[in-house]
């Protein structure tokens, strides 16, 4: 009976030691050093007051942590939007987020768990994205692509305000264009390229063409000149050979004077043509024949 009795003391007490254990195991759960939580009883449906960060922490039995990050986490979105112009724009932009840890409990009575709000705030960018889109028009995604970025931080900041969380390193890393835009941006950018060009040749091509303009110039007064100059040379040259026949036909005209005065040779009209006759055959070159009608003269005294 004693035996009985002892078994029965044994087994109450493994069964109190059992139970004690189970107790301190439900009653003990840990935080990784990139969480934070909330203790939530299980059994009286009891949502902790405060925040908790890494380490092993103590609580009713049975009870469980609502988890969340207690660091940054990404959001990646790559989605087509309407512009200002209502022209379809692809944007990829990417940030990181991260839920304050003093509205935690907040955020688990409207949101439940971590996949819940994250999902809320997967909504809440894509919004801010859609609306960020609609306040610039086609042109201004290329020329102000700096302000665009900024735009779409202060959107999704004025959202996840609300939300209680905050962001980081936000980046709109590409920003793609209809293919026809691209297309009548490109042709419009070579066309701006090909009217820099030719203003740039403008001032080169103007030069060479007043360089062209004084090189002909100089040549054409150059030929002006030298016309000029032959000209002077050939009248000077005419002028010269003009004064000298006319000083020969005065000497040669002198000379029959003087052979035809009476104090000279005194020659009569027709003895002066015989001179000149015989002086035209004396000086020619070749052979000279003349027929002379009888009674003909060769000479006249």
């Amino acid at each position: 009976m004693a035996d009985k009795k002892c078994v029965a003391v044994l087994v109450v007490i493994g069964a109190l030691l059992v139970m004690t254990i189970s107790l301190i195991a439900t009653s003990l759960k840990k935080l990784a050093s990139d969480e934070i939580g909330i203790k939530y009883d299980t059994i009286n449906k009891d949502l902790g007051a405060s925040t908790l960060r890494e380490g092993l922490h103590n609580g009713p039995p049975g009870f469980e942590f609502i988890i969340f990050p207690s660091v940054y986490k990404s959001l990646e979105f790559s989605l087509k939007c309407l512009n200002k112009d209502g022209v379809q724009i692809k944007l990829d932009v990417t940030y990181q987020y991260k839920v304050r840890s003093a509205n935690l409990r907040t955020v688990i009575l409207n949101f439940r768990n971590f996949t819940g709000y994250k999902k809320v705030l997967t909504y809440a960018g894509e919004a801010a994205l859609h609306e960020s889109c609609s306040y610039f028009n086609t042109s201004q995604f290329q020329s102000q692509r700096a302000e665009f970025q900024e735009f779409v931080r202060t959107k999704i900041i004025e959202r996840y305000d609300v939300l209680y969380a905050d962001i980081t390193d936000l980046q709109v890393s590409n920003i793609e264009r209809p293919s026809e835009y691209e297309s009548a941006i490109r042709s419009k950018e070579r066309a701006r390229e090909d009217i820099q060009v030719a203003l740039n040749e403008r001032p080169r091509l103007l030069t060479e063409a007043e360089t062209e303009k004084r090189e002909a110039e100089t040549q054409a007064e150059i030929i002006k000149d030298k016309a000029d100059s032959d000209a002077r040379i050939l009248n000077n040259r005419a002028k010269t050979e003009a004064e000298a026949i006319l000083t020969q036909y005065q000497k040669e005209a002198e000379a029959y004077k003087q052979i035809i005065e009476a104090s000279g040779l005194n020659f009569s009209i027709e003895g002066f043509i015989s001179y000149l006759g015989v002086r035209v055959i004396a000086d020619a070159k070749n052979p000279v024949y003349i027929g002379l009608q009888s009674p003909a003269k060769s000479s006249y005294n």
